[in-house]
């Protein structure tokens, strides 16, 4: 028996049920973390990137915390410096996955001498109900790119996955119909909770092209100052074109340890520029604009892109 297929599904499930148990376990957070999410590749990174430079924020590298069964200790240890046992010991003496995200968040903001937690994993979005009965104080701010952008860079964009200690790229090609479904379920499942007081839509198009307004916009939505220094640098590098300012040099928003290039880690999302916005125009062939169109044409209309 042992070792066998079935002795191996049983193990499974039993895991899975464990899992599921120790995430649905009571616990309310009074924590004011910040929470984001978004369909992949809509400027989720840029974001956190420019977030984590505020002088009261601290926001690092994806952690699926907030995801069910998607998180690796071994990759937090990684990529926030904390010794591997001491994460092991968290997690044995938090009785919940939320109380185990509280105990990290805290860690990781005395390690950052900042106040607050902002945490980018994409598929936080699917994961707002969880999010909100457990952290009820926590802002959430969902970023928005045109469908069209989004399903150009997913599908030249490989998937991470945790291999051998590390992470490796995986090329796994998709029908444009897949991404663009996927696009409509990430949006729809943030759209949902539209009229929530601590949530908060950011287009990628105005991050990208007139950063301002939006992270004035977005300070105020989730409590914190507008710092005026900060708001200077992070114009520097979201208008790294010259769109909103004439040619204004790309600083790098690589955080520590982040190499600001592809082979860093899945946090990467490449030098994001408003060029950027509209690439479907030329990567899209008339068929393929044609097929996503279709598929997204109401969507689109309803968050104000032309058709």
């Amino acid at each position: 028996m042992a070792g066998s297929p079935l002795s191996g599904r049983i193990a499974n499930r039993v895991e899975r049920l464990r899992q599921h148990r120790w995430r649905m376990a009571p616990y309310r957070s009074v924590e004011r973390h910040i929470v984001l999410g978004g369909a992949p590749r809509s400027g989720t990174t840029l974001l956190r990137r420019i977030l984590d430079r505020h002088p009261d924020i601290c926001s690092g590298a994806e952690t699926k915390l907030f995801v069910p069964a998607a998180f690796n200790l071994a990759w937090l240890a990684q990529a926030y410096g904390i010794p591997r046992p001491e994460l092991e010991a968290m997690r044995r003496d938090s009785a919940s996955q939320a109380a185990f995200i509280d105990a990290f968040a805290s860690r990781v903001v005395a390690a950052a001498g900042k106040r607050r937690w902002a945490e980018k994993t994409p598929q936080n979005i699917r994961h707002l109900h969880w999010i909100r009965a457990h952290f009820p104080e926590a802002s959430v701010v969902h970023i928005i790119r045109d469908g069209r952008d989004v399903v150009c860079s997913m599908r030249q964009h490989p998937d991470w996955r945790w291999a051998d200690g590390g992470w490796q790229k995986v090329l796994v090609p998709r029908p444009l119909s897949w991404y663009a479904q996927r696009w409509l379920d990430d949006t729809a499942a943030g759209m949902a909770w539209r009229g929530d007081a601590r949530y908060v839509e950011v287009r990628y198009e105005d991050l990208a092209v007139d950063p301002v307004p939006t992270l004035r916009r977005v300070c105020e939505a989730i409590g914190v100052t507008t710092d005026e220094r900060w708001l200077r640098l992070a114009t520097g590098s979201a208008a790294v074109d010259g769109v909103a300012q004439g040619q204004a040099p790309r600083m790098p928003l690589a955080g520590p340890g982040e190499a600001d290039d592809e082979g860093a880690q899945p946090d990467y999302e490449g030098a994001v520029s408003a060029s950027s916005v509209g690439r479907w125009r030329a990567e899209l062939s008339a068929g393929e604009q044609q097929e996503v169109e279709r598929l997204c044409r109401s969507r689109l209309r309803e968050l104000g892109y032309e058709i």
